[in-house]
């Protein structure tokens, strides 16, 4: 069989209610190709498995689907690795069961322009934001801040890709080892991805992603620390580039800052904390300032 132009690849634990809306988006789609479709199910407890095997009943013709229902729980980061090591295709589209695609031509317009700038490794777009079930005015990049063209040194200091919105290249063959480390899956695998090229920005809002129902946002001060893990094991996989390191540094102490200011910690407790000794100089006495004398 022919290698697939296209992979899409999604994610899916206890989505039950959303899950049908996601796969529906992808089957929606118009192409000129076709497509791979993988769905990774880590063992969900719910009835995602039965709507999942319904629906995928009603696949179009251009479809290949292969379904993974695991029958033990992977956890996150081992399905996530899973699901994109299955993707065959020249280029991937990667999201998760809780969040869908509205525009049916999306694939086709960012696989078209990834076929003619072979310079550029991603492409990526805007987005919406669901509240229960209206949709906000915010988006993932207002237009005062968007760029739209962007390198891998600019992804390093703000993470600028909406994952459920980027179509990139299969660079890769299989994910590096040192991401499984990670506790988020996207961005250390977007950084590997930019490594090939550019980063182009379509202001357009494609897509949705739905607000404050995954674990992720109900993390608290836990979710500053996954972040931090994650830029620290990045700034380790690309030290000899002196400008990647630097802006990962820069984007890690944001969320080190947030992180203490979020922290109940005493004034001698703070000098022993480990992430506080990583700050700039600067940084330190803008904290202590607010926590202790302000």
């Amino acid at each position: 069989m022919n290698r697939p132009l296209l992979s899409v690849c999604l994610i899916t634990y206890k989505q039950e209610n959303y899950i049908q809306k996601a796969i529906e988006s992808v089957f929606a789609q118009e192409t000129n190709f076709n497509i791979e479709f993988i769905i990774s199910n880590d063992c969900s407890p719910d009835n995602s498995h039965e709507k999942i095997e319904e629906i995928i009943k009603k696949a179009p013709k251009n479809f290949e689907i292969n379904y993974f229902n695991h029958q033990n729980n992977l956890g996150a980061m081992k399905n996530f690795e899973f699901a994109i090591n299955q993707c065959s295709g020249k280029y991937i589209a990667y999201f998760e069961g809780d969040d869908y695609w509205e525009y049916s031509e999306k694939l086709q317009a960012q696989v078209d322009f990834l076929e003619q700038n072979p310079d550029f490794a991603i492409c990526c777009h805007n987005l919406k934001f669901l509240e229960g079930n209206k949709l906000t005015e915010q988006v993932y990049i207002d237009k005062a801040n968007i760029k739209d063209v962007s390198s891998i040194e600019d992804l390093a200091k703000f993470n600028l890709i909406p994952t459920l919105t980027a179509v990139f290249r299969n660079v890769e063959n299989k994910l590096p080892s040192w991401i499984l480390n990670s506790p988020i899956g996207d961005l250390p695998m977007f950084m590997m991805v930019a490594k090939h090229g550019k980063i182009k920005f379509i202001n357009e809002k494609w897509a949705v992603y739905r607000k404050n129902i995954g674990v992720w946002s109900k993390m608290g001060n836990m979710r500053n620390l996954n972040m931090i893990k994650q830029y620290n094991l990045l700034i380790e996989e690309f030290k000899q580039d002196l400008k990647v390191k630097k802006n990962l540094q820069f984007a890690r102490n944001k969320y080190i800052k947030e992180y203490l200011k979020k922290e109940k910690v005493s004034f001698t407790k703070l000098f022993e904390d480990q992430y506080f000794k990583e700050l700039p100089l600067k940084d330190k006495f803008k904290i202590i300032f607010r926590k202790f004398i302000n």
